[in-house]
Parts: structure tokens; C-alpha cells; sequence
């Protein structure tokens, strides 16, 4: 009866105060919300990729072996604690469904998200609606691909989700921990919890990747916190201690502990050569178009629903640009407050900065944006708070102008993300058809010849076979990242196999004659035509 009494009330005492534009706002994040339970509780063996599925795999071998340290195996880049498996381990040790805990663990992570930035919000007194719009803003799906903003923050492996928030986790910090305008504003209780999550998940994330979330995500907030204490003459606060000094202390034990766990290889990153800077420089402005899905592919009538659509979105990245530029010359005017702002605009300036001095294309044509996930949704939410600040410092009718517009233009631009990412999430089924058909086989091993995405992606949906990539030119295993070290040996495969080959091909193109012979053709799983042996051929051929 109290929650009842409880809501009954802030309708009265809220609601009813609302402006037709906060009421836009929470029809837009609802539908958001909706959108994004929709996404997560859908079939997710439909939305791998390979980078989704080698994640999977990764996730079920370390709750099957109970252990997050796994023996003999070859790591990404990351260990990947700080990823959809934080969540989704506890949740798959419990249901054995892999794919309903990633979705449900991807839940949580948008709600974790949720209580952060509306605890900043509220600090800040950042009005409702201006809240409400911002969190849709920041969870809505701009491009959905295997390492874009999507899949990269809040559905499938979420890589980035962790290394994302720690950002806004150290500002809610320094916020509440604060012993000037905001001293007070958040109860010990409150704030002693907020610094719990915060060093609980900066270790995780500096066990899991090192250094990078350190330099690339606390730095810049702590760099221009230093320099807003030497440009005001003010001296450190002791008040915020706790969370310099955990910070400190936390990310020195992660990353000890990464050094000591880390199984994998990170490439070293080199400067870029003077040759090549202004074409580095070119590919990381782009990369914040590419990062929001405003890149256009295709032809695109200009005065279409589409066309519009993409136009909206460029614009939007064009006033990112502005307002951060403008977010820092009113901070070095010494606008009032803007020492508080000027943290959210740091972290994607100095990521910006790292792209383009240095090189991190790796062989390819394109800067890897993905590197500048980590500053997106702390300087969205720096954008709400100009938001704000524009409301309270002009007439009524302009703030409720703006307001207005914002919906309006972002309804449009959120309606086609989720139309976007509708269209292209549910493109694998035929991974489930293969599997179902590859179980009814008298076969403890699957070989796929020359088709190292379509293997990782069923050996995370069948545990029950054990499945490989083989090069059919050099007749080795294909594997990159993410797998035990004796998966590249073919005597970890089982004697009963499938060689599966494109029903358009001879076996006689992938296998000699005389081996071919040992095997029967027993049927078709959509365009693989699959021939079965008891007798395994590489690992005889291998002894």
C-alpha cells in the first residue's frame, strides 16, 4: 500500500507539473526501454557475429570449468570480464542458457547506466524531461555491426559497456564526494556506494584490459581536474580523497593482477608518420560520424524518409563538434560551474587525440572508431547538462522551442536506429538450422573447410560437438582469438567427423582422392553439403 500511496503521490506532487515536452521525453524513453527489452529477450543466436559468438564460447568455458582464469587458453586483446560476461557468468551458472543470461545480463548494464547518469542528473538538478531525453539518446542502437556502438555498449558481447561507464562512475564520485557547491547532496550512504561500484568495476576492468581503461577513460577526468584546482588557486580537497586514493590504489592492483593473468598478445601502437597524418587525421573525423551510424552507404534520395534520417544524424554530429569546442572556451573564460562540466568533454578530446597521433589501423584502411566508445556516452551526458543550462538561462518559450525540436528530431532519428538495427540483427538463422541439423549426425566433430565465421559462430551455439575452421591449402586449423591452445592440434578432435564443404564444390577439391573415398555423403545443412568418417584424416595425417 505505501509503494501505491508512494506513486499516487509523485503523480500529484510531479506529474501534473510536467510540461508537454517532459511528457515527449518519457514517451520517448519508454519506447526506447521497450525497444531495448525487445532486442536483448529476442533469439540472440540470430544476432551473432563472430566476435558475439567467440564471446559465448568464452563465457560457457569459464562457468562449465568455474574458474574466470582458464587453463592453456589464448586471449583477445582483453580477458574480457569487463564485457557482457560480468553479468551474464552469474546468470548462465544458474539457468545453463547462455543466450537468455547475455540479454538479460545486457539489461542489466542499460539499468546500471540508467542509475548512474540519473544520479549525476540529479546532482547537477538536471529537470526530467532533459534527463529522460538524454538517457534515450545514450541507449538507443546508431549503428549495429560486430564492433559498433550497439553491440559494443548495451546488446551481444557489450565489450566496451564496463570500460564506458567507469568514466561516468569517477565523475558521480568526485561529485559526491565533493565539499564545495555539492557537499551534501548525496547522503555517506549514497556516496559510499557509489565509490563501492566504482573501484568494484574499475578492477575488473583493469584485470581484464590493463592500462587502457586508466589512461584512456580516468586520465583526461583527473588531468583536467588538476588543472581547474590551478586555475581557480584552489588546493586539493581532502574531501574527495577517497577517491583519488582508491582509484590509485584499485587500478595499480588491476592492472598487477592483468600482468599476471593475461594469456593473450596486445599490439604495440606506433606514431603515426608524418606522411600519413593528414589521411589518419581525415579517417578519425570520419570515425565520429562512423561511431553514430552517420556514414552513408548506398544511394540515398536526399528527400526521402532515409535521406532525412541520415541528414538528421550528420547534423547531430556536426553539433557534437560544436559544443564540445564551445564546452571548452567557456571553461577557460571561467563560466560559472563549468569546472563541473568540462570533465564529460575531456575523455573523447583526448581519445580524438590518440587516434590521430597515433596509428592504430593495423594494416587496414580505416581507423578501428570503436576506441572512441569509451568517451561517448559521458560526453552525451555532458551535452544534457549544456542542455540545461540553455533552459535555465533563456525565456520559457525558447527553452520549451528547443525542447520540442530535440524530440521531434530525435524520435525521428531513435525510430531509425531501432528500424535499422531490426532489419539486420536477425541475419543468422542459419546457424541454428545448420547446428539442429549437425546434432542429428553420428559425428562428435564438425570440420568446415575455408569458413572460419561460420565454425566459431556454431561452436557457440552446439556444445554438444566440437567445431573447427581447417584451411583446406594448408590443411591447419584457423583460429585467431578466444580457444584453448590444443584446438589448433587435430588430435583434440574426435574420430567420428563432418567435413562440411559448399554443396556447389567436389570433396575431391578440399580432401585427396583416397580420402575422399573413406568418407559418405550424408545430406545438406543449407548450402553445406556435409560427408561423414569414422576415421579422422587430418589427425592421421598429422601423427
Amino acid at each position: 500500500m505505501s509503494f501505491i500511496y508512494k506513486a499516487i503521490k509523485f503523480f500529484k506532487d510531479k506529474f501534473l507539473q510536467f510540461k508537454i515536452w517532459d511528457i515527449g521525453a518519457i514517451l520517448l524513453f519508454a519506447i526506447n526501454m521497450i525497444g531495448i527489452l525487445y532486442f536483448d529477450f529476442s533469439d540472440l543466436r540470430l544476432s551473432l557475429d563472430p566476435d558475439f559468438a567467440v564471446t559465448v564460447y568464452h563465457l560457457r568455458e569459464m562457468v562449465d570449468s568455474g574458474t574466470p582464469v582458464l587453463r592453456d587458453w589464448f586471449a583477445t586483446t582483453s580477458m574480457e570480464y569487463d564485457s557482457v560476461i560480468l553479468f551474464a557468468a552469474p546468470i548462465y551458472a544458474l539457468t545453463g542458457n547462455e543466450f537468455f543470461s547475455v540479454g538479460l545480463a545486457n539489461l542489466m548494464i542499460v539499468i546500471l547506466y540508467i542509475f548512474v547518469i540519473w544520479n549525476i542528473f540529479s546532482a547537477l538538478r538536471v529537470n526530467y524531461g532533459i534527463r529522460l531525453l538524454t538517457l534515450s539518446v545514450i541507449i538507443t542502437p546508431y549503428s549495429y555491426d560486430w564492433l559498433d556502438y550497439f553491440k559494443m555498449l548495451f546488446f551481444a558481447h557489450a565489450n566496451y559497456s564496463i570500460k564506458a561507464i567507469i568514466p561516468l562512475l569517477l565523475i558521480l564520485c568526485l561529485i559526491a564526494f565533493d565539499d564545495g557547491e555539492y557537499a551534501g547532496v548525496f547522503s555517506n550512504r549514497k556516496r559510499n556506494t557509489f565509490l563501492g561500484i566504482y573501484l568494484s568495476l574499475l578492477f575488473v576492468t583493469c584485470a581484464s584490459t590493463g592500462i587502457y581503461t586508466i589512461a584512456c577513460g580516468l586520465a583526461p577526468i583527473f588531468i583536467i581536474r588538476v588543472i581547474s584546482f590551478w586555475k581557480r588557486g584552489n588546493v586539493f580537497r581532502p574531501s574527495s580523497l577517497p577517491v583519488w586514493l582508491g582509484s590509485g590504489v584499485v587500478a595499480a592492483t588491476g592492472v598487477f593482477t592483468y600482468k599476471l593473468i593475461y594469456t593473450g598478445f596486445s599490439p604495440v601502437t606506433s606514431l603515426v608518420k608524418f606522411g600519413e597524418f593528414a589521411e589518419n587525421f581525415r579517417q578519425v573525423f570520419v570515425g565520429v560520424f562512423q561511431v553514430f551510424g552517420a556514414l552513408i552507404s548506398g544511394e540515398v534520395p536526399v528527400f526521402s524518409m532515409m535521406g532525412i534520417y541520415y541528414c538528421l544524424k550528420i547534423c547531430f554530429v556536426i553539433s557534437i563538434f560544436i559544443l564540445t569546442i564551445l564546452a571548452f572556451v567557456r571553461w577557460l573564460r571561467g563560466v560559472k560551474n563549468y569546472d563541473y562540466y568540462i570533465p564529460f568533454f575531456s575523455v573523447i578530446v583526448l581519445n580524438l587525440l590518440i587516434l590521430i597521433l597515433g596509428d592504430m589501423r593495423a594494416g587496414n584502411d580505416f581507423i578501428p572508431y570503436r576506441y572512441l566508445l569509451i568517451g561517448i556516452p559521458v560526453l552525451l551526458t555532458g551535452l544534457g547538462i549544456m542542455l540545461q543550462r540553455y533552459v535555465d538561462t533563456h525565456r520559457p518559450v525558447q527553452g520549451a522551442t528547443v525542447m520540442m525540436a530535440l524530440i521531434l528530431v530525435f524520435s525521428y532519428i531513435l525510430a531509425g536506429n531501432f528500424k535499422i538495427t531490426k532489419e539486420n540483427m536477425m541475419n543468422k538463422d542459419y546457424i541454428v538450422d545448420m547446428t539442429d541439423y549437425f546434432k542429428t549426425l553420428d559425428a562428435d566433430t564438425v570440420f568446415i573447410m575455408d569458413d572460419k565465421d561460420t565454425a566459431l559462430m556454431c561452436k557457440s551455439v552446439d556444445d554438444s560437438k566440437k567445431y573447427a575452421c581447417v584451411n583446406s591449402e594448408e590443411e591447419n586449423i584457423t583460429l585467431e582469438i578466444n580457444y584453448y591452445n590444443d584446438e589448433k592440434d587435430f588430435d583434440y578432435y574426435g574420430d567420428k567427423n563432418i567435413i562440411a564443404i559448399p554443396n556447389y564444390n567436389k570433396l575431391t577439391d578440399y580432401v585427396p582422392e583416397d580420402v575422399a573415398s573413406n568418407y559418405t555423403y550424408v545430406g545438406e545443412a543449407r548450402w553445406l553439403a556435409c560427408y561423414r568418417s569414422d576415421t579422422n584424416y587430418f589427425k592421421e595425417k598429422e601423427g
